[in-house]
């Protein structure tokens, strides 16, 4: 083999846009169920796979302190939202607003992978931000 220069991403990484990967498809996959029950329920699921799929690539290809956090703060946000529709109820809008959805098993797999993903994700920004080049006090830039 020969080397090409290209910096190959470290396993966390790879675990992370795996995990990713895993998550958009389980969300492309629900999709048309939720698609049946009103389009803008479907558009969501198709919003997040996209973002989670596209997130997996972008990990591999381009993983940044910044990817890590914009990963970390949407599943976050997907995860508080699925919390929200087994609990309270489906929030503002769409014909089934205010209904409590019930928990499935493909939902909790999903809830998991993305738990897992986040966790993934938090331990990136913690290496990244550990090996940071800090300056001394005695150090002047330049």
């Amino acid at each position: 083999m020969r080397n090409t220069g290209v910096k190959r991403p470290s396993k966390m990484v790879c675990a992370a846009a795996a995990l990713s990967l895993v998550a958009g498809l389980i969300h492309a996959w629900a999709m048309p169920g939720h698609y049946r029950e009103w389009w803008g329920y479907g558009a969501f699921f198709l919003v997040v796979a996209i973002a989670q799929v596209v997130l997996s690539d972008a990990l591999l290809y381009r993983p940044r302190q910044r990817l890590f956090l914009v990963g970390v703060v949407g599943n976050l946000a997907v995860i508080a939202l699925y919390v929200v529709t087994r609990t309270v109820g489906i929030p503002f809008f769409g014909p089934h607003a205010g209904e409590v959805e019930e928990v499935g098993a493909i939902d909790l797999l999903s809830i998991v992978v993305e738990l897992v993903l986040v966790i993934t994700l938090v331990m990136l920004l913690r290496v990244r931000l550990a090996n940071r080049p800090t300056m001394s006090s005695g150090t002047v830039p330049g």
